[in-house]
């Protein structure tokens, strides 16, 4: 599709539109250094080396991390463009969601855990003109719906029902003032359901389960009944992921709760077959999460300490009774 190169272009200068006068704190790890060097790279092209900071967090502290490195807080109010390039661990969402927080009181951030050069070369090098005006067009159709059904061919059927009152996000991949923040690749729109009920079927969850399963082979399925999870429904064959995605979900009283429906808008990614990883797989397939609803943006009002989404594939999607998208594609009017 592209280069590395190319797709830190992308993220530096047109999703987070970073200029001379700004200063950027990179944050990435071990695994992704290879990313992490190359948004330094084309950050520092356009500002100067002296206006750039990369952290790699294991030299800041053990892994799994169970807070935020405070080097890496105590520069954040030095930034205007920040960037999380880092693989994820299991528990880490408690120094992820603290560093989004503090950076969005400073300054603009693009969310990239658990990014890949492969992610790079294909979902960063999309034409971002084409999400934002995908995302937008969605945006439009969802934005008042009081329902959409999913169903595919694989037996997940899901209802959603939405609070008008709590908003959608146009994630669109323009990120060009203090206080916005998305993830990339990006190309999504999003908000909480008020409430969920149906069967789920899937072979690809986000958080640490993206890096260590990416596709599974044997799906995930379970009920849910009144946005909450049936665990006497969930099935999988493979029994350590069950016993994880259990542990997990009862995390605390609101981890296995609806929190999260989205609907794809990044063309590219859309036409591919997905690739295991959610960060990118999450713009191409619509998905459904449990946990945290992400409250400072949609308006839900609960909290979790954990987020999974959950990948849906070949979709048919249905907003108050209008079909929209068949097999996984939108089939709008121009």
């Amino acid at each position: 599709m592209g280069t590395v190169e190319e797709g830190a272009y992308n993220a530096v200068k047109t999703c987070m539109g970073v200029r001379k006068e700004d200063k950027i704190l990179i944050v990435t790890d071990r695994n992704e250094i290879i990313v992490g060097n190359a948004l330094r790279d084309a950050s520092a092209k356009i500002t100067g080396n002296d206006r750039v900071k990369l952290f790699v967090l294991e030299d800041l502290s053990a892994r799994p991390l169970t807070k935020l490195p405070e080097k890496i807080e105590q520069n954040i109010p030095w930034a205007t463009v920040t960037f999380w390039a880092a693989s994820s661990l299991p528990g880490e969402l408690a120094a992820r969601a603290p560093f989004i927080r503090k950076a969005t009181e400073y300054a603009r951030h693009g969310h990239m855990p658990n990014i890949t050069p492969r992610l790079m070369e294909q979902g960063m090098c999309a034409d971002y003109n084409q999400v934002y005006a995908l995302t937008h067009k969605i945006y439009d159709v969802v934005r008042k719906a009081s329902k959409i059904e999913i169903t595919n061919d694989i037996g997940a059927k899901v209802t959603a029902e939405f609070d008008r009152s709590w908003r959608w996000i146009p994630s669109d991949g323009r990120y060009h003032e203090k206080g916005k923040w998305g993830n990339l690749p990006e190309g999504e729109t999003f908000t909480a359901p008020k409430i969920v009920n149906g069967h789920f079927v899937t072979n690809l969850l986000g958080d640490w389960f993206s890096e260590k399963y990416g596709n599974f082979k044997d799906p995930l399925s379970f009920d849910v009944r009144e946005s909450r999870i049936d665990f006497s429904t969930l099935r999988c064959e493979n029994k350590t992921l069950k016993d994880e995605i259990i542990n997990y979900m009862k995390t605390d009283e609101n981890s296995n709760r609806a929190s999260e429906f989205a609907l794809p808008t990044n063309p590219l990614l859309i036409a591919m077959p997905t690739v295991g990883n959610l960060l990118q797989d999450e713009k191409a397939r619509p998905h459904i999460a449990f946990g945290d609803p992400y409250q400072h943006e949609t308006g839900a009002p609960w909290s979790s300490k954990t987020h999974v989404d959950l990948l849906l594939e070949r979709c048919d999607a249905r907003v108050d009774g209008t079909q929209i998208m068949r097999n996984g594609n939108y089939i709008l009017d121009a």
